[in-house]
């Protein structure tokens, strides 16, 4: 009789457990978060402002400063006045080149990856101050792409630079390849790398342009990387040199669809399957201190693109998840950039020719 007692009683704990952890997780709209809304001018030479918008403390005030087009934008925070702007070269020895594929704005500085040969600094008047060439190809890898696609930004702790070096597409001779992070040593001037490997679900999509992508983020207060694999439920989580996997998957159904590939000639061309479920992205929500990863639950079709369906995760520094947000990318961007009154994003139904509106959304309305 005993036992049967201790089965139900063990039932009763488990069935109470389970329900304050659902209780924890909250399902929300993400326009539940906005608090406030942010606007700042467009001028005549600017058709889409972006969202890779620096915050930054100056004597005269607050200001938001953006790279956009060849040129360094400085707003007024939270005014939204255009303050500044200065036009940067492609050529001649303060070129930056014709093909900029990320950009850092610091304090005084500016840094670029440029043409995949070299990372420039800059100062804030558009002068290029140093350059340094990019380490060789290692062994393993066929070619670079150094880029801040897929929301890989540049970032920066003490006098360390992040980027990362995301395959076009995943072959099976990358597998035993690891090292996709870069850091390069402001103060010694060197370039090394973190390492981490894909998981070996990765398999299952060989040669497919989106499947076979990740997006990065270093979090400068608990000193780790995180890694969202396309194809992964589990975040990777890189500190001390050790690789640790966590959960990280919506409660919804995903189906991972493969592309496929064609032959035109010389050329292999990739055909990803636009209404296959994917991770898209990371992101740090640092005023209220969440992890945001953003996932495709379901892709449009030609026939039917009002299906596409979008969500994003919310997730404690711990990585303990607290909410799945829905979203609808026709009324905001799920990504966009930190400030002190809270996470800004697009807001597209009050964008107006002359001015870009923003939602600044407080994550921290989540399990306050």
């Amino acid at each position: 009789m005993k036992y049967l007692i201790y089965f139900y009683f063990s039932l009763l704990l488990f069935a109470c457990t389970s329900s304050e952890n659902s209780r924890e997780i909250q399902f929300l709209q993400l326009s539940d978060l906005i608090v406030d809304t942010l606007y700042l001018e467009k001028d005549t030479l600017t058709k889409n402002l972006g969202i890779n918008f620096t915050h930054f403390q100056t004597d005269s005030g607050e200001v938001l400063l953006t790279f956009n087009k060849y040129r360094l934008l400085t707003y007024s925070f939270p005014e939204g006045k255009l303050l500044n702007s200065v036009k940067f070269e492609k050529e001649g020895p303060d070129g930056i080149g014709g093909f900029v594929t990320g950009d850092f704005i610091d304090q005084n500085s500016i840094y670029f990856l440029s043409q995949q040969k070299e990372l420039i600094k800059a100062n804030l008047k558009g002068k290029v101050i140093q350059r340094w060439d990019f380490p060789e190809v290692p062994e393993g890898r066929l070619y670079h792409n150094y880029g801040t696609y897929l929301f890989n930004r540049i970032q920066k702790s003490g006098e360390k630079l992040f980027f990362m070096d995301v395959p076009y597409v995943f072959k099976e001779e990358l597998f035993d390849y690891d090292k996709w992070g870069i850091t390069f040593d402001l103060e010694k001037e060197q370039f090394d790398y973190f390492h981490f490997s894909y998981p070996k679900e990765i398999l299952n999509f060989l040669e497919d342009d989106q499947l076979g992508l990740f997006s990065h983020i270093y979090n400068e207060w608990t000193d780790e990387h995180l890694v969202s694999f396309s194809i992964s439920d589990s975040l990777l989580k890189i500190k001390d040199q050790k690789q640790t996997w966590h959960p990280g998957r919506t409660l919804e159904k995903l189906n991972f669809l493969k592309g496929t590939t064609s032959q035109r000639g010389e050329y292999t061309v990739f055909q990803p399957n636009h209404e296959s479920s994917k991770y898209e992205a990371l992101d740090l929500a640092t005023q209220s201190q969440k992890v945001i990863r953003r996932v495709r639950v379901k892709g449009p079709t030609i026939e039917n693109p009002e299906q596409e369906r979008k969500k994003l995760i919310v997730f404690d520094y711990n990585l303990n998840k607290e909410a799945e947000l829905d979203l609808n990318p026709a009324e905001m961007d799920s990504y966009g950039f930190n400030t002190p009154l809270g996470y800004v994003v697009t807001l597209h139904t009050m964008t107006t020719d002359d001015l870009v509106s923003f939602a600044v959304l407080d994550f921290s309305k989540i399990n306050p």
